[in-house]
């Protein structure tokens, strides 16, 4: 998890079968080439469905209500206006409304043309449309406005942006800038260990991220993201990783991150043992929690995105697209 913390409540189980089923049918795909298709193959046990509190919604409501009234103010400077404006985007973001999100960060961009982070969460966008090339512009553009403050989230941005196009060994190279800057994160490792299996195979990634878990102090604050490692390594089970989800289930905002992180690694563990159609299953469940300003929750979308092109769902970037 790398983002800000929002709360959310409300567990559901049942239906959740009939919900994801019914959202794989829709795409109109033909079920006779479609291998990602069939019965849900995530086992029940593991199915949850956590949604968004209403008292959450109100409180971000009320908070973007506050921010357009303060726009409305003439004595508003440019570089005022640009932070409520980006303040603005944000909260639009954890409430899932992209295409307001865009427009926010783009009018913070207008009125302070230096504001790297909203830089940095446009190219977040550029990525998921497949713009590749501008995406890596906007995260260039981050880094090399944000010197000072030395924010190292653009590079873990671009480090994906790198992964999700192959291009493995700048992907490492970012992903290793934006670890060593805190080696006590537990999901800053797991970010490594999923680009370093890629750069350089899956037994020496594994190894990497056994001696790093043995020798480095992780962060206690993060349990969870240890619970991850240890499952990744196989000390735990998935029953003993779903064990350590459910004892937060009195505290639904908890739940609902740990679900949307659980079901992305469960996603990529399934991917490395072969099992296509478990993998996309899992992202597909990842995707369901919406927690929209997640990383597990946006990567997953990439994820279903390469498996629908592998099995001939989705047309490929144009080369345009794929520039760097």
């Amino acid at each position: 998890m790398h983002t800000f913390i929002r709360s959310c409540t409300s567990l559901l189980c049942a239906g959740l079968f009939a919900l994801i089923l019914a959202s794989c049918q829709s795409g109109g795909f033909d079920s006779s080439s479609n291998k990602l298709q069939g019965d849900f193959s995530v086992p029940a046990k593991y199915i949850y469905l956590v949604k968004t509190s209403y008292s959450t919604l109100n409180r971000d409501q009320n908070i973007l209500t506050k921010l357009l009234m303060m726009l409305d103010s003439e004595q508003k400077n440019s570089v005022e206006k640009a932070t409520i404006f980006y303040e603005a985007g944000l909260v639009y973001d954890d409430l899932g409304l992209e295409s307001m999100a865009r427009f926010m960060m783009m009018n913070a961009i207008v009125n302070k043309p230096d504001y790297a982070a909203a830089y940095e969460l446009i190219g977040v966008y550029y990525l998921k449309d497949g713009r590749i090339a501008d995406a890596c512009d906007a995260f260039d553009s981050a880094i090399e406005l944000d010197k000072n403050s030395k924010s190292m989230y653009p590079y873990l941005n671009r480090a994906y942006a790198m992964y999700y196009t192959k291009r493995y060994q700048k992907a490492y190279e970012d992903i290793c800038e934006f670890y060593n800057a805190d080696k006590r994160d537990p999901y800053r490792l797991l970010s490594k260990y999923i680009i370093e299996s890629a750069y350089k195979g899956e037994s020496e990634a594994i190894e990497s991220l056994s001696n790093a878990y043995i020798n480095n102090d992780l962060d206690v604050k993060s349990p969870f993201g240890i619970a991850l490692i240890n499952h990744t390594l196989g000390l735990i089970s998935t029953d003993e990783l779903f064990e350590k989800i459910l004892e937060d289930k009195n505290r639904g905002d908890l739940m609902q991150e740990h679900l949307c992180e659980a079901y992305y690694y469960l996603g990529k563990q399934a991917l490395k043992m072969g099992k296509d159609k478990l993998a996309y299953d899992y992202f597909k469940l990842s995707r369901s929690t919406d927690k929209y300003n997640f990383l597990e929750y946006r990567n997953s979308y990439l994820e279903m995105r390469s498996l629908e092109k592998k099995y001939n769902l989705l047309a490929p970037y144009s080369a345009e697209e794929r520039e760097l």
